[in-house]
């Protein structure tokens, strides 16, 4: 990714994706449940969460007794969680500039779509009283390598859990807790997968030609293939820090 405003990138397709999103997002949504069960926030705080979407780490939170002010960047993803997770205080915001002061900040995979994450944490950083809490997850290596492999790092510069918690220690945040959880997906062919996952947005403008496609289809299908279908590897960060005073 070549650009550095603090512009959710073109790559995103989040807004254009929302109503199909939710089918298909299953792993999305379980890391969200899973950051928020890692280092559950006390009952009756408000955190302000950052790329909400339509309401997967909004709704793990509420149901821990959490009051949340939901952001994201897409108009049609806020309507669609609103819809969904009504609790929450919704509102379009973009979360990669200066953001509103919040008492507690809460994000899921999100962050790996900055152009400069170290940057947008500075933001962030700057948005918390010292001792305020930011509760991270974000897509980190290994997450799709068997993808990645074939075709390159295409839009997203894939970071490591290390080069991670460096950047969150140069935004001047402390990581208390932190750890890697991996899921390895089944699909039923290399078409499925990569229908998934432009149906979920996370795919930009087409990069391939039709028979460059069709090619990738057929490398994807032969070297991830297992008795029931593909694999896909996914990895999230999970990252549990405060603002350093």
């Amino acid at each position: 990714m070549t650009c550095a405003s603090s512009s959710p990138p073109d790559s995103m397709r989040f807004d254009e994706r929302a109503e199909s999103y939710g089918a298909h997002a299953a792993p999305q949504k379980r890391f969200a449940e899973a950051l928020a069960a890692f280092a559950p926030f006390r009952r009756g705080v408000r955190v302000t969460e950052l790329g909400a979407g339509t309401g997967f780490l909004t709704a793990a939170l509420l149901a821990q007794g959490v009051n949340v002010d939901a952001t994201d960047s897409s108009p049609a993803m806020v309507e669609l969680g609103r819809q969904s997770v009504p609790a929450a205080n919704w509102s379009v915001r973009n979360a990669f500039g200066p953001i509103e002061k919040a008492g507690a900040l809460a994000s899921s995979g999100l962050l790996h779509w900055a152009a400069d994450p170290a940057a947008v944490l500075r933001h962030w950083r700057a948005a918390l009283p010292a001792g305020g809490r930011l509760l991270l997850g974000v897509p980190c290596d290994p997450c799709l390598h068997e993808l990645r492999d074939l075709v390159g790092e295409g839009p997203v510069r894939w970071r490591d859990e290390a080069q991670w918690l460096a950047l969150l220690k140069g935004a001047k945040f402390d990581v208390h807790a932190h750890g890697v959880l991996e899921s390895e997906e089944t699909y039923p062919s290399a078409l499925d997968f990569f229908r998934h996952l432009h149906r979920s947005g996370v795919t930009g403008d087409p990069r391939f030609s039709p028979s460059e496609l069709k090619a990738l289809l057929r490398d994807y299908d032969r070297l991830n293939a297992r008795p029931e279908g593909v694999v896909a590897t996914w990895a999230w960060l999970l990252a549990d820090a405060t603002a350093r005073g």
